[in-house]
């Protein structure tokens, strides 16, 4: 990984202007703990040097109390800020939701490029997937995931051939479908494996394909991946 570089306030500023603008998806971990607690965030207000807002709450998302130690991990592009802070009592915006109310952070903020964040690793689940491939429905874990492919893994050897067309279908963690064309690029067999069988497919969407789930599905894995990053 590369190395963080700590931010100024006013550069932390325009970063956070730029969020709320872009609607950036963010995410917040108990201090010092890896674990996501809370994801699918967004900035909502911000007054710098006193509190910052975030919207997007569910019904089932357990809110911690008042002065927990926090940190705020935000995707921007191609840059993550990650910041600590504490809990301020929540509020209420006018149309009625909840909004989570964090102390302007005391220490600086750290920024890094996403390039240095993998948006999958061994340690994370993968997801469910059903794999339409010469007219058979075959089930398997989708192990890796960018914007442009997927990595699939099969219970079964499978006779594949380069270039074949599949349709993958995968339920994503908020409920949503990821439903879209691939061309198979790579396979291999890995011996030992339970999911032995392992095909690299390229996405080849239409042009009424909706991408916008699988882009906040890879959003939410690329902040859990940075808060392992640790600059200095």
């Amino acid at each position: 990984m590369g190395q963080a570089s700590a931010l100024s306030a006013s550069v932390l500023e325009q970063f956070l202007l730029q969020a709320r603008f872009t609607r950036a998806v963010a995410s917040l971990r108990l201090h010092g703990i890896n674990q996501r607690l809370l994801g699918d965030l967004r900035i909502h207000h911000f007054r710098t040097g006193s509190i910052l807002e975030l919207v997007g709450l569910h019904a089932r998302d357990l809110v911690p109390s008042e002065g927990t130690p926090v940190t705020l991990t935000v995707l921007l592009g191609e840059e993550v800020l990650t910041l600590e802070s504490i809990l301020l009592p929540p509020t209420h915006n006018p149309e009625g939701d909840l909004l989570l109310r964090l102390d302007w952070p005391r220490e600086a903020a750290r920024l890094h490029r996403r390039r240095d964040v993998r948006v999958a690793a061994p340690e994370q689940s993968p997801l469910k997937a059903r794999v339409g491939l010469d007219g058979r429905q075959l089930d398997a874990l989708l192990v890796n995931l960018t914007e442009t492919g997927v990595g699939l893994a099969f219970a079964e050897t499978l006779m594949v051939e380069l270039h074949s067309q599949v349709q993958i279908d995968a339920d994503l963690p908020d409920g949503s479908v990821l439903h879209c064309p691939g061309e198979v690029r790579h396979l291999t067999y890995l011996e030992g494996q339970d999911y032995p069988m392992r095909l690299g497919v390229v996405l080849n969407p239409r042009p009424d394909t909706d991408l916008e789930s699988i882009h906040r599905f890879i959003q939410a894995r690329r902040t859990d991946r940075s808060q392992n990053f640790r600059g200095v």
